[in-house]
């Protein structure tokens, strides 16, 4: 229910004149205000049209705040982690040059391997850099510690009951020299009245399925040369691989791990995933197929011009490969007359690391005692037939504890620094059957030190960590320690170190150490190549520089928006001191006009 005010004669005077009053009054109050505070309003309401851009431009400064905290943040990780890269490549670099002087000088390698286990050890340590609680190197487990301790790695855990290593380069120098120690070749000296002896490969009485010959042991690449035509020298079987057969087809989302016999000699490890519709161009996919034999084409066409070497996976089912045909090479080196003093014949040797070496027989009248290499002329072709067979045996020896043992030291580092917690991709094993022959575990054993301990996700190693740096901008700034350059680095660095650990008697050997130096040299040097070390760093001087242009960028951007806050939310001071005071004297003119009028009555107005 609404009423109406009585009228009187002056009341609608008296009220505009109260209203102008209180404007008045609530101007000065709003100009003392803003004198003191510098604001332009206390409220976003107060600002009028302007509380638009006031609220837009907060809320923009507020996700500046955050993303230049987030670029804090990655800038320290950015930096320690580049550090620590640095720091494994300055270990590499160091390592090469001291086997270069080493070699140089002819050092052995006791020097080389405290220097070797020294720098394992700092390469460790900057891997294990961490910041603010969280390990770099570990991908998305910042929680965990990335890389084991160097003696852990060297020697393993006896207490849990997984071997290092030591071990697992003992058992590679044992499955690739035999029993014999001459490197799995057979040599067959001359029968009764014959001067024709016999070269070959492990032959297929020892090793039926080819697979012994396919993963160690000397191979004989090509046909043995001779600087006489009275060495008359044949082949009698050409070298094939064993093809290989899966029991079964791995399923969908299975991954398992093959060894690639390349055309030049060395192996190469694939890790496969099973995926129905394997990504075009993917170089780490394997289609779901029907059966194992469907199975076993699409992994022989998968790995071609190379042949499959062996396979390894976990649960479920393990995959079981099965070895057969291929026919190992041999050849029959005869005498057709005797040879004349300082004639030779040389034969070509193949590693599983893709190398060659030789060894070269000489025939002399009378052999340099102790010297390997020579071998005597008999009285008959045959005489000289038998002792070149001898010799053959010998420098085969030699070899096989020189160049062959050094291989072995660098395949069993690389194959231990490519393991990792990922069912199925742990290092290879070396197992013997009840005949004493060799063969790579195909399920894994689970006594093996795992190196890496950190996330082992196919993810790019990059993006196992983002920052967002800008509106629309993402940085990636993850890193793994099990990255192929670095990986590499470890085994090639650990290589030198584990050698004096696994093997005490043979590693001041100075053919070894020169064929050990060069290989480990080849491991730190593909470490150091492209894509190697290097280009890791590099990732994170671009993001370093993507950090300081987005800063610089948020600065910029900062500076515009509150130049626009600084329009609409504050005040002039001086402009707000000259309105107040122009107020205040209208104020008090009008409150001293109010009191006079307040005082005038017809008796006044007429007196």
């Amino acid at each position: 229910m609404s009423t109406i005010s009585t009228f009187a004669a002056g009341s609608y005077r008296t009220n505009r004149t109260t209203d102008s009053l209180l404007t008045l009054k609530s101007q000065l109050d709003t100009l003392t205000t803003q004198l003191a505070s510098g604001r332009a309003a206390e409220t976003y309401g107060g600002l009028g049209a302007g509380r638009t851009t006031s609220l837009s431009a907060h809320a923009t400064l507020s996700a500046l705040d955050g993303y230049d905290a987030a670029i804090t943040g990655a800038n320290t990780r950015v930096s320690l982690a580049a550090a620590s890269l640095q720091q494994v490549t300055s270990l590499s670099s160091t390592m090469q040059k001291n086997l270069a002087n080493s070699l140089l000088n002819g050092t052995n390698a006791s020097a080389s391997g405290q220097l070797a286990t020294n720098s394992l050890s700092a390469a460790i340590d900057s891997l294990n850099q961490n910041s603010a609680g969280q390990y770099l190197f570990s991908g998305r487990t910042t929680d965990t510690q990335p890389v084991l301790d160097s003696a852990t790695i060297l020697n393993g855990d006896a207490g849990k009951g997984l071997d290092g290593l030591a071990k697992l380069v003992v058992e590679q120098k044992a499955a690739d020299l035999g029993t014999a120690g001459n490197g799995r070749l057979s040599v067959t000296a001359p029968a009764a009245g014959s001067a024709i002896l016999s070269l070959s490969e492990e032959t297929s009485a020892s090793d039926p399925t080819g697979e012994i010959r396919a993963n160690f042991g000397f191979t004989l690449p090509k046909t043995p040369t001779a600087t006489s035509s009275v060495f008359a020298i044949t082949q009698s079987s050409a070298s094939t691989q064993p093809a290989v057969t899966l029991d079964h087809a791995p399923t969908d989302g299975q991954s398992f791990r093959v060894t690639v016999n390349q055309p030049d000699g060395s192996q190469k490890t694939l890790d496969l995933t099973t995926r129905a519709n394997p990504p075009a161009g993917s170089t780490d996919s394997f289609p779901v197929t029907a059966d194992g034999a469907a199975a076993s084409a699409a992994l022989a066409a998968l790995v071609a011009p190379g042949t499959v070497a062996g396979v390894q996976s976990a649960n479920p089912p393990a995959l079981t490969a099965t070895f057969s045909g291929g026919t190992p090479a041999a050849y029959q080196i005869g005498l057709t007359a005797q040879p004349s003093n300082g004639d030779s014949v040389t034969v070509t040797l193949g590693l599983h690391d893709g190398t060659t070496t030789t060894v070269t027989l000489t025939a002399r009248t009378t052999p340099d005692a102790g010297a390997t290499g020579q071998f005597a002329i008999g009285a008959t072709k045959e005489e000289t037939a038998a002792n070149l067979a001898t010799a053959l045996g010998t420098s085969l020896k030699s070899a096989a504890s020189g160049t062959l043992s050094a291989s072995s030291t660098a395949r069993a580092s690389a194959d231990f620094f490519n393991g990792t917690t990922a069912a199925g991709q742990e290092p290879k094993r070396i197992v013997t059957d009840a005949s004493g022959n060799p063969h790579y575990t195909q399920a894994p054993q689970g006594r093996t030190v795992i190196w890496y301990q950190g996330d082992a996700s196919d993810t790019d190693a990059r993006s196992t960590a983002t920052v967002r740096i800008g509106a629309n901008q993402d940085l990636s700034i993850g890193a793994r320690a099990d990255e192929p350059a670095i990986r590499t680095a470890l085994a090639g660095i650990a290589a030198l170190a584990v050698e004096t650990v696994a093997d005490p008697a043979g590693a001041t050997g100075t053919a070894r150490f020169k064929a050990l130096a060069d290989r480990a040299g080849s491991l730190l040097t593909t470490a150091s190549g492209s894509p190697g070390l290097n280009d890791i760093t590099g990732d994170f001087s671009l993001a370093s520089s993507a950090l300081s242009n987005a800063k610089t960028l948020n600065a910029s951007t900062r500076a515009t928006l509150q130049s626009s806050l600084d329009g609409v939310e504050t005040v002039s001071t001086e402009e707000v001191a000259t309105k107040l005071l122009a107020v205040q004297n209208r104020l008090q003119a009008s409150y001293q006009i109010t009191a006079t009028l307040s005082k005038l009555s017809l008796v006044n107005y007429m007196s």
